[in-house]
């Protein structure tokens, strides 16, 4: 008895008609019983499967149309660019500007996401810090989550504005994460100093907190700048250099 063949572009023209289809559609259509000869044709279109309904939903690649953030939605079914919610969610975190909530990113992506983001963090693939009572997750990398640290508590006056002034001006926002981003060690040290002595009591903890530096490590800069142990253009330490010539009594 001949083994039954199956066309694959029986499963193009299902496609082409209903975009998506579930395993039991697939075989309907390919007349087979078996998920392994749809898998098979499968592999053989580019295709893609939902992150919602635990994979429930196939479709093919060309059909997609994903919108900006690499997310398509068609009926009930949600697609990414990304295949798996894991990697979506990771994807979309270690992108965003300044970071999501557990509520901002299920808003987004459509589908419960707490789990994802447990196993995320679990994995150090994710880094996750509570702000204003609420958990936002951060990209795992550290300069990448500094500057997405930073916009997200710039949401709120700046450090040491008076309450009526509201947020910085996107602009602005972005020139401040720039300029700390080129400062070398010294002048980070330097700049977290002064921001925390603008903040008053209290001060080193919350810039510790913002620039995501040691405490003592904003101690030490406000000290310096209390104690004016800095000079501008000095390179060489005190004592450094061609000693001054001294004049004889003669000279005079």
């Amino acid at each position: 008895m001949r083994t039954p063949q199956y066309c694959v572009e029986t499963l193009h023209s299902f496609f082409s008609e209903h975009i998506i289809g579930t395993m039991q559609k697939l075989k309907e259509a390919l007349g087979t019983s078996v998920d392994m000869t749809v898998y098979r044709k499968l592999r053989q279109l580019p295709y893609l499967t939902s992150y919602s309904h635990q994979g429930k939903f196939y479709t093919l690649e060309e059909l997609a149309d994903f919108d900006s953030f690499g997310l398509w939605r068609f009926e009930v079914a949600r697609f990414s660019k990304q295949g798996t919610l894991l990697k979506t969610a990771q994807t979309l975190i270690d992108k965003s500007e300044n970071g999501y909530s557990l509520a901002e990113l299920r808003s987004l992506v459509g589908v419960d996401v707490k789990e994802t983001l447990l196993n995320l963090q679990r994995q150090y693939r994710i880094y996750r810090e509570q702000i204003a009572g609420r958990y936002v997750y951060f990209s795992s990398d550290p300069n990448r989550r500094r500057q997405q640290h930073l916009l997200r508590l710039d949401e709120k006056p700046p450090l040491g504005a008076s309450g009526g002034q509201g947020a910085l001006a996107h602009e602005v926002r972005a020139a401040i994460i720039l300029f700390f981003s080129i400062l070398d060690e010294r002048q980070r040290r330097l700049y977290a100093g002064l921001e925390s002595l603008r903040q008053g009591r209290g001060g080193d903890r919350i810039i510790s907190r913002l620039l995501n530096i040691n405490n003592h490590t904003v101690a030490r800069g406000r000290r310096e700048l209390l104690e004016r142990d800095q000079q501008i253009g000095r390179i060489r330490k005190k004592g450094a250099g061609r000693h001054p010539i001294k004049k004889n009594a003669a000279d005079h």
